[in-house]
């Protein structure tokens, strides 16, 4: 199936809707802070709780360039990812990747939103074609071998 190519916000959210209802199996994110992704709001936040709940097999990763505002203004995320540690992991990735400026947002590795750069709405989205999340699939995994530092939902001390 060819890609469709979106380039408003509104064609982009729709887009991110429909790969999240998508998901089976896994989700991998690589975004800057999870801003444009939305993935705050109720319906998201549902979605992702019931995909999660499903099948503790399934499995959400996130990759952030800055997880600071992850940490200030998403606090029901935050609760998921406390509920669900076993299945759902953020990490934010080394300062030296800070400077990439795409997102990947990639469902059962079959799904995909590409958007382009931070700045812009532009994006492509892949429906049902393995082949052409491959490359994307790959940059992720090349990201995450990166390393980078865990998100926790508890705040460790004394």
């Amino acid at each position: 199936m060819p890609a469709n190519l979106t380039t408003t916000w509104a064609e982009y959210d729709s887009a991110v809707q429909n790969i999240l209802a998508l998901s089976s199996r896994s989700l991998c994110i690589f975004d800057e802070n999870l801003i444009a992704l939305k993935l705050e709001r109720a319906d998201r936040l549902a979605l992702l709780r019931q995909f999660l709940s499903t099948d503790p097999a399934n499995t959400v990763h996130i990759v952030l360039r800055d997880a600071e505002p992850l940490r200030r203004h998403c606090p029901r995320l935050m609760q998921l990812l406390a509920a669900h540690a076993h299945n759902l992991s953020i990490i934010e990735c080394p300062p030296h990747l800070a400077t990439l400026g795409d997102s990947l947002i990639i469902a059962d590795q079959q799904h995909a939103v590409i958007r382009f750069h931070n700045d812009h709405a532009r994006a492509k989205a892949i429906l049902n074609d393995r082949e052409a999340c491959a490359p994307y699939l790959q940059r992720y995994d090349q990201i995450l071998e990166e390393g980078g530092t865990p998100v926790s939902a508890t705040t460790l001390g004394l």
